[in-house]
């Protein structure tokens, strides 16, 4: 029996990887791409760009929190 691996990457625009977080819980958690964004905020500050595939739900997500 194998247990499914599953991450959560952020990657470049040139396809490279730059964070990567193992999602321990299944399903599609908002903690996750909110700790990506943290952390790319700390790293690149406000300046820095960001798209994700479901962003019009995810943009609401991130104004709730106290990243937003």
């Amino acid at each position: 029996v194998f247990d499914k691996f599953v991450i959560f990457i952020a990657a470049c625009h040139h396809r490279f990887v730059i964070l990567a977080c193992n999602m321990i819980q299944s399903g599609e958690l908002a903690k996750y791409p909110l700790a990506i964004i943290d952390k790319l905020l700390t790293i690149y500050g406000k300046n820095g760009g960001c798209a994700y595939d479901i962003g019009c739900v995810f943009s609401k997500t991130l104004t709730n929190s106290s990243l937003g």
